[in-house]
């Protein structure tokens, strides 16, 4: 099969930017005070330094704040200074125990965007195709000094390089690079990037933060208060299951070729999944094609991280690794069950169906049809922020091939109904509600 074409127009975007992958945060209950001294007077190649840090809280508030039991998609209310003025941010706390990190974000100026082995925070008042202000989190089993190299050695071919330590109020010392100024040229780079590297268990977290030159005394300064609420905790990361690597594997499959529920439905060729072997750390996945090559899929029980192998009898001296790779982790579903539109349509054998059947996973809406008690792919929509509400309901963000912004939520009165919106702005919800297009659960 061919590798997968990205249906995640913020992680294309993301990439091309060269975000660099990372981890952190915690939450807070009093935002950090006005700046220390600045991470430096000048930036990369003399040209003017991102914006300045907020200093450190004390190490009492420090373990007051990370023990405040906020938990994931909790809101509130903080004070911050920018520019010498105070601004009341709302605030989103976000707890991934798989990562192994809290943090805070401002909702209401970013887009939360997660996917099984990242966390990125992405603004929402750039262009969704193209963002340039965003904040991304990873894990990396390496120590920080390793990945301080790998960072250092990738920015340090386009850009003139700081580098130093900062303090950061709840998580403490860390490694900070900071990449601002073009290689050789004494000007600033259009686009920004301070990466920020701290321990963590058994390996380190990574921030980058990206923002435009003009942007450094507004997101720059806001990523700033957010990664001064970071604090690193255990990660807590459960091994899937055989019944997880074959959903993943099949969401994959269906993912990458559109035709293929259809190919399996008409029966003319043997196609079929199955578990090819079982260890404690890995699960291997057949999948016989309609083209009779054997594929198998060598999946991490733990990151979800798959390699894939591939076979054709008859053609193929032996089993030989493809070039494709995926995490597991983001073709299980999100959000449980098949959804299906309340508004009908007839099909052309007479019978009347939902518009669509809806399956969610991390980074994608997947819209099809049920057909012989399978589900049949059509196209899916990218998932620009993924959150759980404070009742325990969820609230999805996506992006149209069309450019719609719409979200779903999870409505007041019935968890097994999912109201359509047509816009991001929760404030605008009441007139952009659309129920022909909101979704039920099925059976």
């Amino acid at each position: 099969m061919n590798g997968r074409k990205s249906f995640s127009v913020i992680s294309a975007a993301l990439a091309l930017a060269l975000l660099i992958p990372m981890l952190g945060g915690c939450g807070i209950q009093k935002a950090p005070g006005e700046t220390a001294a600045p991470v430096s007077a000048e930036g990369a190649a003399g040209t003017a330094a991102p914006a300045e840090t907020p200093e450190a809280v004390s190490g009492a508030e420090a373990a007051a704040a990370s023990e405040s039991g906020r938990r994931d998609g909790e809101r509130f209310d903080a004070v911050i200074l920018l520019e010498g003025m105070e601004e009341t941010v709302r605030y989103e706390h976000v707890r991934n125990d798989a990562l192994g990190f809290e943090m805070d974000f401002e909702y209401e100026n970013l887009a939360r965007r997660s996917d099984a082995d990242r966390e990125c925070f992405v603004s929402l008042r750039d262009l969704p195709g193209s963002p340039m202000n965003a904040l991304e989190v990873t894990y990396r089993a390496e120590n920080a000094e390793t990945v301080a190299a790998a960072v250092r050695e990738e920015l340090s071919q386009k850009y003139e390089l700081l580098e130093g330590t900062r303090e950061l109020a709840r998580a403490g010392s860390c490694l900070r690079i900071e990449a601002s100024g073009r290689k050789g040229t004494g000007t600033m780079a259009d686009l920004l990037q301070v990466v920020t590297i701290l321990p963590a268990s058994e390996g380190c977290l990574v921030v980058t933060e990206h923002f435009s030159a003009e942007a450094a005394e507004g997101f720059g300064r806001r990523f700033s208060y957010m990664l001064n609420t970071l604090a690193v905790i255990d990660r807590r990361v459960d091994s899937l299951s055989d019944e997880d690597a074959l959903t993943a594997v099949r969401n994959y499959c269906t993912l990458s070729n559109p035709d293929l529920a259809e190919i399996v439905n008409a029966g003319e060729y043997p196609v079929y999944w199955e578990l090819s072997s079982s260890t404690d750390a890995q699960a291997v996945v057949l999948f016989r094609s309609y083209t009779g090559a054997q594929i198998r899929y060598n999946m991490d029980r733990v990151t979800g991280n798959t390699r894939v192998t591939e076979f054709v009898p008859g053609v193929s001296s032996g089993e030989t690794q493809t070039d494709e790779s995926f995490n597991a982790r983001n073709y299980l579903l999100s959000i449980p069950g098949t959804w299906q539109t309340a508004s009908m349509a007839n099909e052309a054998d007479g019978t009347v169906q939902p518009a669509y059947h809806v399956l969610f996973t991390p980074s994608d809406i997947l819209y099809g049809h049920i057909k012989d008690g399978a589900f049949v792919f059509n196209h899916a929509d990218p998932v620009m922020s993924f959150e759980r509400t404070p009742a325990g309901g969820f609230m999805v963000r996506a992006l149209s091939s069309n450019g719609v912004q719409y979200s779903f939520r999870t409505s007041e009165s019935d968890a097994d109904v999912l109201e359509y919106y047509e816009t991001w702005e929760e404030a605008a919800f009441p007139d952009r509600y659309r129920g022909g297009a909101s979704l039920v659960k099925g059976n």
